[in-house]
């Protein structure tokens, strides 16, 4: 005969898991729904002071000493959430839409998880306007503070992938550099740059 104790602290146990991914989600979609918001809908990045305080409730999602591991070309890696909010105020786009999907979540304790979303993301550069398709996978970790909210901890970007639509076969490249060089090449074959 099972203890009905243990039972209701398996329960217990089975909630909280679920009421943490649960909240992870949520992080997830706020943190993706600020990064979309710096830009208005007609392909502009937002006016200074409205960029300012998006990109702050942005870094808001990560811990103080939060890392972001974007690699050269992408943020590089950046420690700590004023050095988040540096790089989510001078974005490389004009307009973006990010769809993070296809979660793996692993509550590992009551105050920590590990997760992986795959991002699918279109945008368009700063720079010079071109349109850009980007992929990658995101491995994360995340902490809960003291007041019970998830936030990331650790932001790395794996699988990089970015490429500008075209009418001809599409080079592939991880980061805004190699990308501009396959442009200026005028490659017509598939090409992906490590």
């Amino acid at each position: 005969m099972s203890d009905p104790h243990s039972t209701l602290h398996s329960l217990e146990t089975r909630v909280a898991r679920l009421e943490a991914i649960d909240a992870i989600r949520s992080l997830k979609a706020r943190y993706a729904a600020l990064a979309d918001a710096k830009y208005t809908r007609d392909y502009q990045r937002q006016s200074e002071h409205v960029m300012r305080e998006i990109a702050l409730r942005q870094a808001e999602c990560f811990t103080e000493r939060a890392v972001w591991r974007g690699g050269a070309g992408f943020g590089s890696d950046l420690v700590g959430r004023e050095r988040l909010y540096d790089w989510f105020q001078r974005s490389p786009w004009r307009f973006a839409m990010h769809y993070y999907v296809s979660e793996t979540l692993d509550v590992t304790d009551a105050l920590h998880a590990t997760g992986s979303w795959r991002l699918w993301q279109l945008a368009l550069r700063d720079d010079d306007a071109h349109a850009v398709l980007l992929g990658a996978v995101t491995e994360e970790q995340y902490e809960r503070t003291p007041s019970g909210e998830w936030l990331i901890s650790d932001m790395r970007f794996t699988q990089l992938h970015m490429m500008e639509p075209d009418d001809r076969m599409l080079p592939l490249a991880s980061d805004f550099a190699s990308l501009t060089a396959l442009r200026k090449s005028g490659s017509s074959e598939i090409t992906q740059t490590v």
